[in-house]
């Protein structure tokens, strides 16, 4: 059985499909609004700047007094480098037999994208509000080109898909306000693998058919619509601390199409792949200093450990294994300051450090993942009493990691031995208002 595969994500929110490639553990989306990012997020939960906090937090939008609405895009260029080392060998009578050894490097495998999202929320009476919002929890698209001799290990993939939030929020007492959302995420995917230019002519040999340059390993396309929900409480602990507590849960999608091969024409059939987005908790705080000076915190925890393994489920009964995962669950810590300059202007920083979700021992090239830091910064700017723009920027740094993995192609059996190194350029603007 051949085992590759590789997943990479792309997203589009609302009624556009826009491609996304971010730098977060696994594959997950960080982009809901501007004035976030300009903080890295920290205290994100814990703070109803704009109706964009739907996307953390259902229970914040109860604190607006008026219909909000906000609308971010974010311009996201990531540089993500590879070099690679492959071995592979071949099994004989005698036992294996080294075939052949290539070295090659990829620059910029991941591409630049814009990500939107859209938030409206409204109160009802003094005690319930609701809001809806389209935005990503996940996503990641990357592509290798024709060229590169460990196609076998990673190749080009993309998942579209987009998220519809509507919620409502409770006030408890004065202090006090509890939310619920649920939430209808479509994605529609396109998975494959190929055969490297150096390992063409010895497959074709071991197979005994000539195949076309890049010959398909695996491909599948399919879509789904999976279901979920999340909820959050928001706690005006004193008047200058406010405590927040939100929690997103797993969402299960069964991408169903078809799936095609050019090595192996038993798995040309109808086919499904399960992918988990894993459940998301955050425990925020939002304390003020004076009236100009706010500190924010975020703790996020991000249940990886349910992406265990990309598998085929095939019309005909059989599985078949793409790819082994074994994510492991991953934290994020945030530190961020808000500086209220004046009536119209508001400024803000932050830092955060995300922990990856695969160790080496399952780090692949497939979905390139490690330990990040981000530095960020940020600006509100009042336009008039209801109406203010958003501006963040983020720089995320991340770790050099290293890739040890090895894989079984038919007869063939393959090592590739390398690198990664990821930093990224987060642009958000957002505009919000109310009425």
């Amino acid at each position: 059985m051949f085992k590759h595969s590789k997943l990479f994500i792309s997203v589009g929110v609302a009624v556009s499909c826009m491609s996304s490639s971010v730098l977060a553990a696994g594959f997950q989306v960080n982009e809901h609004s501007a004035n976030g990012l300009g903080r890295a997020f920290a205290g994100q939960a814990a703070m109803p700047e704009n109706a964009s906090v739907l996307a953390t937090n259902p229970a914040a939008i109860g604190l607006f007094k008026k219909a909000e609405f906000s609308g971010a895009i974010s311009f996201i260029d990531p540089n993500v480098d590879v070099s690679a080392q492959t071995n592979t060998s071949l099994m004989t009578e005698q036992g294996n037999v080294p075939v052949v050894s290539t070295e090659s490097s990829e620059d910029n495998i991941a591409d630049t994208a814009l990500v939107p999202a859209l938030f409206y929320t409204t109160p009802i009476d003094d005690k319930w509000s609701v809001g809806v919002g389209g935005f990503t929890t996940y996503g990641l698209r990357t592509d290798y080109s024709s060229d590169f001799e460990a196609l076998h290990f990673a190749d080009a993939a993309e998942v579209k898909s987009f998220t519809i939030n509507p919620a409502v929020s409770y006030k408890v007492t004065d202090t006090l306000h509890l939310g619920l959302g649920v939430s209808a995420t479509y994605a529609e995917a396109e998975i494959n693998s190929a055969v490297s230019n150096s390992l063409t002519p010895i497959l074709s040999q071991a197979v005994g058919q000539e195949l076309p340059a890049n010959a398909s390993l695996f491909s599948l396309e399919g879509d789904d619509w999976g279901y979920g929900w999340n909820v959050g409480v928001f706690w005006q602990a004193t008047e200058s601390t406010h405590i927040a507590l939100s929690y997103r849960a797993e969402t299960e999608l069964e991408l169903d199409g078809d799936i095609s091969s050019q090595i192996r024409s038993e798995l040309n059939q109808p086919g499904k792949v399960d992918i988990n987005l894993a459940a998301i908790t955050e425990l925020a705080v939002n304390q003020k200093i004076n009236k100009r000076w706010s500190v924010q915190a975020s703790a996020v925890f991000t249940d990886w450990s349910t992406f265990d393994k990309l598998e085929a489920n095939l019309a005909s009964g059989d599985d078949f294994l793409i790819k082994q995962e074994d994510f492991e669950d991953s934290w994020r810590g945030a530190l961020g300051v808000t500086y209220k300059l004046d009536n119209a202007m508001t400024l803000r920083a932050g830092y955060a450090y995300d922990d990856g979700a695969v160790t080496t021992e399952n780090r692949s090239l497939s979905i390139p993942d490690t330990d990040r830091q981000w530095i960020t910064a940020g600006l509100t700017y009042s336009v008039t009493d209801t109406t203010a723009i958003d501006v963040g920027y983020a720089y995320l740094n991340g770790r050099e990691a290293k890739v040890d993995k090895t894989r079984q192609i038919g007869p063939l059996t393959s090592t590739v031995t390398g690198t990664q190194s990821a930093n990224a350029h987060i642009l958000s603007v957002q505009v919000n208002t109310s009425f």
